[in-house]
């Protein structure tokens, strides 16, 4: 089993990819998250801001699932948490500058 930090559609419509998986809470990493278009938010690494979200424990073997359903535009990555665990999380790939900034670092609260 792996941890899963999920920050965008993972905590909504799109957890059902995740397959069989157990919550372990909220928590927290470095980053920013940039609105990418009305449906979904892009995370940056950014040592000096936080975006918040939920750890899971999920099945490895549905990483394939999770890596197609999120697309080219992200790659999967560790980070650690504010729960001091490492988790895998999807990172945005590409420029975020002509982005709008998710200020309070939690998409659920845009």
């Amino acid at each position: 089993m792996e941890y899963l930090f999920v920050y965008g559609l993972f905590r909504d419509s799109g957890k059902r990819v995740l397959g069989e998986c157990t919550y372990c809470g909220r928590a927290s990493i470095n980053g920013k998250l940039y609105k990418v278009n009305e449906f979904y938010p892009g995370y940056v690494i950014d040592k000096k801001s936080k975006v918040f979200g939920d750890v899971y424990l999920v099945d490895p073997s549905n990483f394939p699932q999770m890596d197609e359903y999120e697309g080219d535009e992200y790659f999967r990555t560790k980070v650690r948490s504010s729960t001091d665990i490492e988790c895998w999380v999807y990172e945005y790939k590409y420029d975020v500058a002509n982005f709008e900034e998710i200020k309070g670092g939690d998409w659920m609260l845009r």
